[in-house]
């Protein structure tokens, strides 16, 4: 059990819990098709994390299974691709409506983890975008996707006026058809 806390949580998985590993063979998309095998961890949320809405985080009450099993992409483990997946009900939010049900892994509408995608967002800013998209194995419009979903995360979680006391103005001239403030 400690083991599989560990290494969930190394997968950006910190309230959840890992309750089957298995290896399976994807055949990727593309040019030149191959078979790789890839690292599925059956995960759900904890029992405190369960049947909430995805946008408000509230507690609601169930309203179906939703589309099934579904899967998010994750930090790869060594050179080995690597899944968390999942089935994701659906909840009847108060104020939402029906929507799908909030997983600790992913933010609403993703098909990356947290981890994956903060990583994704951290290396677009530090890295060039062909070095990023190999390291990681997607394509540079997956990662323009990523980047906004972070960017639009951070807004609503930081302030970027707080502690903001002065502002100073340069320049202050008006000239014939030119205005400057």
């Amino acid at each position: 059990m400690r083991m599989s806390r560990v290494f969930a949580s190394g997968l950006g998985g910190v309230n959840m819990v890992v309750e089957d590993i298995s290896i399976e063979v994807e055949t990727s998309r593309g040019r030149n098709p191959q078979a790789a095998e890839v690292l599925v961890l059956s995960v759900r949320p904890k029992a405190a994390q369960a049947g909430r809405c995805s946008r408000c985080r509230k507690r609601c009450p169930g309203y179906d299974g939703g589309d099934g099993i579904r899967r998010w992409r994750t930090l790869d483990v060594g050179t080995t691709k690597a899944y968390l997946q999942a089935a994701v009900p659906r909840v009847e939010c108060p104020e939402d409506g029906v929507v799908v049900a909030h997983v600790p892994w992913a933010r609403p509408g993703a098909k990356h983890t947290w981890l994956f995608e903060d990583t994704c967002a951290w290396l677009a800013a530090h890295a060039a975008l062909s070095v990023l998209t190999v390291l990681l194995r997607i394509a540079w419009r997956t990662v323009a996707a990523i980047v906004a979903r972070v960017v639009a995360d951070g807004r609503d979680t930081n302030d970027l006026l707080a502690g903001l006391t002065r502002i100073g103005i340069d320049e202050i001239a008006c000239r014939r058809g030119q205005r400057y403030l």
